[in-house]
């Protein structure tokens, strides 16, 4: 943790405008609101469902819906107090639940994620990093998709709010866990296998050795092989997993007892599935699960699509040579961490991808019949000629070798230099110090003679005695500016495939939870070598290294603000008819 330091006009001003910003999402639902006062399209299911419990028909339910009622719930709520404390609403329209829902993206969302940035980060948000923090959250809010739908009385706000929130209570463990939508319930199983991870990493030991068998063996003996992601190779992700599992049969007990409290909640879920003949509450006919796998090819594209302000200088720092790269843009990656996916990577993968592709590939009749959404623009394009969907792969290949290494993506302060110090000559001022020295030097003589043990004289550090404490240093930044450790990338992969490969329908709202995660746990953004060499105390240099670091993320508000305002432009005005429904106006929406 680092030590407090006096802010700066601009961290403060960059942090008293995340709010200000903020005020763009009450702003988008207002014009939602004056340019659609009807529902429009889930909205349809929604808000009946809101208005029943609103005047209290607990029993009622429209069997189209397919999530819990936990959003009409909250309105509920939200708009009692609201009418206890102004005397007003009294019947809820679509403006007013929509308003519930930006309420929600606007104040609780922000807040929670500030709370659960700071707990991963284990630093508060009152020092000049809080910033950072701020701005992290404030581009969270404004994922188009995310804050598309804040506008619209959807479902997808308060999901995320719920999962967010019930990773907060795992982290912090002061209380039990909050259910989530069935949607989302893959993320809290999967946190179970987060949690032994934390169980076991509390009390592991790092296994050095990088043989398979050597491994397993750790593991049964409470050693963890578990690298940076940054230090990582493919052959390391297979090992972490081989060392987890090895590591939670030598500590079965205790994993069982740390997983009790949580056994209840996935029990009652179980139950409710068994019920309720699956996951989904209504219209199973079209939301039957099964195996998507191509989900997991799709949602590269999507992260490197939103995401690539934070991708695109650190990729190229990757993959160029330091020769290529202006020395603005030079992070100064350690080698081993440069250059393309190996070969063994390409081979493991590639394949794969491609057996996906021709076996898996599904298209839900929604997709090819609703040109209402940006997907099926998409597929269109990937259905456009057989080879495409093929060609593809190296897309989605490159862009989860980048979304991956993302994780990765941290620079650590200039390493320590090993210095040789010259022996200088004597001079006749010198001559002083001489003589001091050499009457101290006797006197020590004179007092070692009496000990019977003489203490052995230190020794000159070697250079490969040097070269470790270096690279732990080294390897300790890169742990304090959060790079995540493989076994974080896997528990993230098995959750993000488990709530994704069982829906048939391609929808980027599905994505935002997956994408919401990774963003929280991207390291902060990579200094320039150039200026962590400086270390200058001048004012303008230290403001050319802040703008340096901090670009990208000012490049990915700018970037979001322009994908909202063209969706919302293209929703609210560019309506069009089809024929099977004149008069009725459809809208592209995600």
């Amino acid at each position: 943790m680092n030590s407090a330091k006096p802010e700066s006009g601009l961290v403060l001003a960059a942090r008293y405008a995340v709010p200000f910003v903020l005020l763009a999402i009450p702003f988008w639902m207002s014009q939602v609101s004056a340019v659609v006062p009807d529902p429009y399209l889930d909205e349809a299911f929604h808000v009946p469902q809101a208005q029943a419990y609103w005047h209290h028909k607990w029993t009622h339910w429209d069997p189209k819906l397919t999530t819990p009622p936990a959003l009409y719930l909250w309105s509920y709520v939200i708009c009692a107090i609201t009418l206890f404390l102004r005397g007003s609403p009294t019947e809820l329209s679509p403006e007013a639940l929509r308003a519930t829902n930006v309420g929600a993206a606007a104040v609780f969302l922000p807040w929670r994620l500030q709370t659960l940035l700071d707990t991963i980060r284990k630093e508060r948000n009152n020092r000049p990093s809080g910033a950072w923090l701020s701005h992290t959250v404030l581009n969270i809010c404004l994922f188009p998709p995310l804050f598309f739908f804040s506008g619209l009385y959807y479902t997808d706000v308060l999901a995320l709010l719920v999962v967010i929130e019930a990773y907060n209570w795992d982290l912090k463990r002061t209380g039990p866990l909050t259910p989530v939508p069935s949607r989302t319930v893959i993320f809290f199983i999967v946190s179970l296998v987060a949690l032994v991870t934390r169980t076991l990493g509390r009390n592991a030991k790092p296994c050095r050795s990088t043989k398979f068998a050597d491994i397993f063996r750790g593991g049964l003996e409470n050693e963890v092989y578990d690298p940076l992601v940054s230090e990582a190779s493919i052959e390391d992700y297979f090992k972490t997993a081989i060392s987890l599992g090895a590591a939670v049969l030598g500590n079965l007990g205790q994993i069982i007892v740390s997983l009790m409290p949580y056994l209840a909640i996935l029990a009652a879920f179980g139950g409710f599935v068994l019920w309720n003949n699956g996951v989904v509450l209504g219209h199973k006919e079209f939301h039957t699960a099964g195996i998507h796998l191509s989900q997991m090819l799709y949602i590269w594209p999507y992260f490197v699509f939103f995401s690539w302000p934070l991708l695109a200088v650190p990729v190229a720092n990757l993959v160029l040579p330091r020769s290529m790269l202006p020395k603005s843009l030079d992070y100064g990656f350690p080698d081993k961490q440069k250059g393309l996916p190996r070969i063994l990577t390409v081979v493991a993968v590639v394949p794969l991808m491609l057996i996906i592709v021709h076996f898996n590939t599904i298209v839900h009749p929604f997709t090819l019949a609703d040109n209402r959404h940006y997907v099926f623009y998409v597929f269109r394009i990937l259905r456009s000629h057989p080879a495409i969907i093929y060609a593809a792969t190296a897309v989605y290949f490159f862009c989860s070798w980048a979304v991956i290494s993302a994780f990765g993506f941290s620079t650590a302060s200039s390493s320590p230099q090993l210095i040789s110090v010259p022996r200088t000559e004597q001079s006749p001022a010198g001559k002083g110090v001489k003589e001091a020295s050499k009457l101290k030097k006797e006197a020590k003589s004179t007092a070692s003679s009496k000990k019977p043990d003489q203490a052995p004289k230190p020794q000159p550090m070697s250079r490969e005695a040097f070269e470790k404490i270096k690279e732990a240093l080294s390897q300790r930044q890169r742990q304090q500016a959060g790079t995540s450790r493989v076994s974080f990338v896997l528990v993230w992969l098995a959750a993000t495939a488990l709530s994704l490969i069982t829906a048939p329908l391609v929808e980027p709202r599905y994505f935002i939870i997956p994408w919401v995660i990774w963003r929280l746990h991207l390291p902060r953004q990579p200094t320039p070598q150039i200026y962590r060499e400086k270390r200058s105390s001048n004012e303008k240099a230290s403001l050319d290294a802040k703008i340096a670091t901090n670009l990208p993320l000012f490049l990915e508000s700018f970037w979001f603000l322009v994908i909202n305002v063209v969706t919302g432009y293209v929703f609210l005005y560019k309506g069009f008819e089809w024929p099977q429904e004149p008069g009725k106006t459809q809208r592209f929406m995600w």
